[in-house]
C-alpha cells in the first residue's frame, strides 16, 4: 500500500477478511494473496476479497464454522429511503437462501422475457419478489396499510404541499393523489395497472369504506383505496386529541400518535418507532392520551426507565411538546413534527415557523450521549 500498488481499500478488505486470524495466519494470508504485488494489482476487489476468504477459511475452519453459525443468527431485513420515492428493501440472508431467491427470481425473469414480457430484467425480478411475499398478483394493487399522511388542500384543491410516509419521508403531492386513487401506470414497464379498464379514463376505481362489496368484482376490490381522516387544529396544526381508560393505548390511538411523532421523539435519535410510550408513567397516575403519550425506539423507551429520569408533556399552544430531565439534572424538549400542510409547514401562507433543533435549557449533545451511557 505505502508504494501505491494498492489502494487503502483493497488493504482493508483484506484485513477484514482476515480479522478472525491469528497473527501468524494473518501473515500467511497476506504472503499467499499479496506476495507477488504485480498480480495483486489486477486484481479486482471482489478477486481479493475471494482469495482472502478462501485461505483464512483454510488456515482456520473452525473459526470460519463459528462465525457463520453467529452470521446466520443475526440475519434481518430493512428498508430505506431512496430518491425519487424509492425504497431500498435489504435482506441479509445466509448463502444458501440468498442465492436460492435470487436465482428463483432471475429464473422467473427469463421466463417472463422469453414470452415477450416487455418489461426489463431487473423490473421483471423486482415485480416478482413483491407479488410473492404479498401473494398479490400485481405488485401494483398490494392489500397494505401504508399510512399516506396529507392535507385536504393536497387532496381535494390540488395544491404542492407535500404528503408524508411515515417510515419514509415527504413525497410529492402528486404522487401522493396518485397512489391515493390508483392512477397511471407502473412505472415505465407500459404495462397497465389492474382496474384501469374499467374506469375508461386510465384510473382505477376508488371505492370507499362505506360502499357496499356486493357489486364489486375481484378486480375492483384488489384496487380499494380506505381514507382515515384526522382532523388537525388550522391554527396549530396538531392533531385533534383523544383519550381513553385504557391501561394500554387501543390500536387507532397508538396509529394517531404515531402518524403526528413520526419517529422516535427522543432528541438527537429519529429511529423508527416501535413503542406507544405514556409520557407520565401509567403507574404514577398517567392517562392514557394523546397528549401523554409519544412514539419511542425500544432503546429510548428503556432508557427512560432508568432510575432519576423524569418525563412530562408540555402543555401549551401548538405542536405536541415532551420535556425530559436526566439523571443529570439537563433538561431537554422535543416537539412533534410538523404536519403536511400544518402553519409550520407552509411556506408563503401565513408566518413559516421553523422549529429547527430541539430545545435545551442547558446541556449539549455530548451530555445528551453521557446521560444515555449512564442509563445503559
Amino acid at each position: 500500500m505505502t508504494t501505491g500498488a494498492i489502494s487503502e481499500w483493497r488493504a482493508t478488505l483484506l484485513v477484514r477478511e482476515t480479522a478472525c486470524l491469528s497473527v501468524e495466519d494473518r501473515q500467511r494470508v497476506d504472503a499467499e494473496v499479496a506476495g507477488d504485488p504485480r498480480v495483486l494489482e489486477t486484481l479486482g476487489d471482489r478477486q481479493i476479497i475471494a482469495r482472502a476468504r478462501g485461505a483464512a477459511y483454510r488456515l482456520d475452519p473452525k473459526a470460519a464454522v463459528n462465525r457463520a453459525a453467529k452470521a446466520a443468527s443475526e440475519r434481518f431485513v430493512s428498508c430505506r429511503p431512496a430518491p425519487d420515492t424509492m425504497t431500498y428493501l435489504t435482506g441479509l440472508l445466509p448463502v444458501a437462501q440468498g442465492v436460492g431467491v435470487y436465482a428463483a427470481l432471475s429464473r422467473e425473469a427469463d421466463r417472463l422475457r422469453a414470452a415477450g414480457d416487455a418489461r426489463g430484467r431487473g423490473q421483471i425480478m423486482a415485480d416478482t419478489l413483491v407479488e410473492r411475499i404479498t401473494g398479490q398478483t400485481d405488485a401494483g394493487q398490494m392489500k397494505v396499510e401504508v399510512q399516506l399522511v396529507m392535507s385536504d388542500r393536497t387532496l381535494l384543491r390540488g395544491e404542492s404541499e407535500p404528503a408524508l410516509v411515515p417510515g419514509y419521508g415527504p413525497v410529492p403531492a402528486q404522487w401522493a393523489r396518485d397512489l391515493l386513487r390508483g392512477s397511471g401506470r407502473d412505472g415505465d414497464n407500459g404495462r397497465t395497472r389492474r382496474g384501469d379498464e374499467d374506469s375508461g379514463g386510465g384510473r382505477s376505481r376508488n371505492t370507499g369504506a362505506g360502499q357496499s362489496g356486493r357489486g364489486q368484482s375481484k378486480r375492483d376490490k384488489s384496487a380499494e383505496r380506505w381514507i382515515r381522516r384526522l382532523y388537525a387544529d388550522p391554527s396549530s396544526g396538531q392533531l385533534v386529541a383523544m383519550d381513553t381508560r385504557a391501561r394500554l393505548f387501543p390500536e387507532s390511538m397508538a396509529r394517531f400518535i404515531a402518524a403526528r411523532d413520526q419517529t422516535c421523539r427522543m432528541p438527537w435519535c429519529g429511529a423508527p418507532i416501535r413503542q406507544i410510550d405514556h409520557v407520565h408513567p401509567h403507574k404514577d397516575g398517567g392517562v392514557t392520551s394523546i397528549v401523554n403519550g409519544q412514539g419511542l425506539c425500544e432503546a429510548c423507551n428503556q432508557a427512560k426507565e432508568a432510575p432519576d429520569w423524569r418525563v412530562r408533556p408540555v402543555h401549551q399552544p401548538g405542536p405536541h411538546v415532551v420535556e425530559t430531565i436526566t439523571p443529570t439534572g439537563h433538561t431537554y424538549q422535543s416537539s412533534a413534527p410538523p404536519l403536511p400542510g400544518s402553519p409550520q409547514d407552509r411556506m408563503g401562507n401565513g408566518p413559516a415557523v421553523d422549529p429547527g433543533p430541539p430545545r435545551f435549557a442547558g446541556g449539549t449533545l455530548e451530555v445528551c450521549v453521557v446521560d444515555y451511557l449512564r442509563a445503559a
